[in-house]
C-alpha cells in the first residue's frame, strides 16, 4: 500500500508540472498572437502598455522589425520579428514534447498501481483459497 500512496505522489507531482507547462504555453500563445496583433496594426497605431498591475502608457507603434526576447534567466536577445516568431513558436513546441513525456510516465505509473493492486488481489484470493480448503481437512 506504500508503494501505491508513492505512486499516487508521483502523479499529484507530474500533474502539478504539467499544470505549470499549460500555464507557460498558454503565455507563450498569448505573446505570439499580441505580437502578430502589434504587427497587423503597423507603424503609427496608438496603443496602451500596462505599466504595472495599475497603469498604461499610451505608445505610438514604430517598426516592428526587432523584438527582444526572454532566452534565459534574466537574459534577453535582440531578434528579427520572424525568427523571435519562431523561436517563441520553437519553445511552445518544446514544453509540449516534455508534457507529452510526462503524460507518459503518469500513464506508466497508473499502469502500476493497477498491477499492484491485481496483484494484491490475487494474493487476497489465495489466501481465502488455502483457508477454505484447510478447513474441510
Amino acid at each position: 500500500m506504500d508503494t501505491i500512496r508513492a505512486y499516487v505522489s508521483q502523479i499529484e507531482g507530474l500533474r502539478a508540472e504539467i499544470t505549470r507547462l499549460d500555464s507557460l504555453v498558454a503565455t507563450l500563445r498569448q505573446s505570439l498572437a499580441t505580437l502578430k496583433s502589434l504587427k497587423e496594426l503597423g507603424e503609427g497605431k496608438v496603443v496602451l502598455v500596462p505599466v504595472g498591475s495599475i497603469a498604461q502608457v499610451e505608445m505610438k507603434l514604430e517598426k516592428m522589425d526587432k523584438v527582444v526576447v526572454s532566452i534565459g534567466q534574466n537574459i534577453s536577445a535582440e531578434l528579427e520579428y520572424e525568427e523571435a516568431l519562431k523561436y517563441i513558436e520553437n519553445e511552445i513546441q518544446k514544453l509540449l514534447a516534455f508534457r507529452l513525456v510526462l503524460e507518459q510516465a503518469i500513464a506508466e505509473l497508473y499502469a502500476k498501481i493497477e498491477e499492484l493492486i491485481s496483484k494484491e488481489k490475487e494474493e487476497k484470493e489465495e489466501e481465502e483459497n488455502e483457508g477454505g480448503e484447510e478447513k474441510k481437512d
